[in-house]
């Protein structure tokens, strides 16, 4: 006799917009080994092709056939290898360049209506391509990046200041996540090891060995299962999945074949549902796994399939779906001229609140300053009931104001130094 597992998520499938809900006439640049695309519940954005790596933004509310004409984020002077909002802010993009600059800069509430040239804040340290930017979940105004000099840095955006260089890496870093209060960060790196250190003490670090492939892997904490989870391929170059055990990474749970596909995966894991998402750069369709505490850990759901191929994916936050039409994921398919929305819904028959689907969210607000956290403390992320109609009082962030950088003070320092040595010369002259 067989059993079916039960599953609330067996039947979870997925609806793309239709035409008038879609955004036409994109051109991205594929540049990097990010998403190539990321998403708040207010915009969306995306490296777009042309000259000094411009970033367009678009207003979610606003699908449509884009202008011959179109403003975009243009702080770099090479392409943008990986973008990512502020978590609890908006109107606030970091951007990571192929120029070996970190950059932040402020979106209009409204949008984008001419380009942005000049960032709110510049982040100088790094000596070769940033590859990664992801912003801490829990501690206001940090920010992480991962670049080719093999560093991660974290930096106090607010300050434009780096806070801690981790220098532990020999090889080049392919993927970088937090867990979920932000106390731990899960690496994989070419050399084809995984990494789970607190970034406030180098020093503990532990390893496990990632992949058997040599082409790009990814690592994504599941901390409400204490595990992390990671895509990558096989030596024989299939693609595979794996399952870890944070607290004890000598050796991976299991390592499992997915598909013979050459497209590298853009992974994402929703922690309410314990769902993992796989869309594939240059896969036709999206997979989708519900993660369990036990053995064999992941299981397959369903597919959304489709007959184009995409360039790269991202998810909104959960915050923004519509618990209405029990939409438990929006995803957004970058396409090689279009982006389209992909609505994942459970079936249902009744119109009440689904508690079982909608369990508290993340709240986008922070628990913590960033001087806190670099100090050493550790705080759980702040959740909020995801019920239509409930309200939870939370302090939420209104305003940001970079502090001057140290490089702006010594630039006034030196003009300042070189106007009282031609006033000297002056009276010198006088006397």
């Amino acid at each position: 006799m067989s059993f079916v597992r039960q599953s609330s998520f067996r039947h979870v499938f997925g609806t793309p917009a239709k035409p008038e809900g879609q955004f036409l006439g994109v051109s991205p640049s594929g540049a990097g080994d990010g998403d190539c695309i990321t998403a708040n519940e207010k915009f969306l954005a995306y490296p777009a092709k042309g000259g000094g790596g411009p970033v367009v933004v678009l207003n979610l509310n606003k699908p449509g056939r884009l202008g011959t004409k179109i403003p975009a984020v243009s702080v770099h002077k090479s392409p943008v290898l990986d973008s990512v909002f502020h978590p609890f802010l908006n109107t606030l993009l970091a951007t990571a360049g192929d120029d070996c600059y970190v950059k932040v800069s402020q979106i209009p509430e409204g949008g984008l209506t001419e380009d942005v040239t000049n960032a709110i804040v510049t982040l100088e340290g790094h000596s070769k391509k940033v590859a990664f930017v992801k912003f801490h979940p829990t501690a206001n105004n940090i920010l992480a990046s991962a670049s080719y000099d093999n560093l991660i840095k974290l930096w106090d955006i607010e300050a434009q200041a780096e806070g801690l260089s981790f220098e532990d890496h020999t090889d080049v870093i392919q993927s970088v996540d937090f867990n979920a209060d932000g106390s731990q960060i899960v690496t994989i790196s070419k050399d084809k090891k995984i990494r789970v250190f607190d970034p406030r003490d180098g020093k503990s670090v532990a390893t496990s060995e990632g992949f058997g492939g040599m082409k790009k892997a990814s690592v994504l904490w599941a901390s409400n299962q204490e595990k992390i989870l990671g895509v990558g391929f096989s030596k024989s170059s299939g693609r595979q999945y794996g399952v870890w055990d944070p607290k004890k990474l000598d050796a991976p749970l299991i390592i499992k074949d997915l598909d013979q596909s050459s497209s590298v995966i853009v992974p994402y894991y929703d922690p309410d549902v314990s769902i993992l998402y796989i869309a594939g750069k240059g896969d036709a369709s999206i997979s989708y796994f519900e993660l369990t505490k036990e053995a064999p850990y992941l299981h397959f759901l369903s597919d959304y399939r489709d007959t184009n191929s995409q360039q790269g994916a991202c998810f909104l936050p959960k915050r923004a779906v519509d618990t209405t039409t029990c939409e438990i994921a929006h995803t957004l398919r970058l396409m090689k001229d279009s982006i389209i929305p992909i609505s994942f819904r459970v079936p249902r028959k009744s119109d009440l609140f689904q508690k079982d689907l909608y369990p508290d969210a993340y709240a986008g607000v922070p628990s913590l300053e960033a001087k806190e956290y670099l100090a050493g403390e550790n705080k759980a992320p702040k959740l909020k009931s995801m019920k239509p109609g409930t309200t939870t009082e939370l302090v939420t962030v209104k305003a940001f104001s970079a502090k001057r950088s140290p490089q702006d003070i010594e630039e006034e320092n030196s003009k300042l130094r070189a106007r009282i040595a031609e006033l000297e010369a002056q009276i010198a002259k006088l006397k």
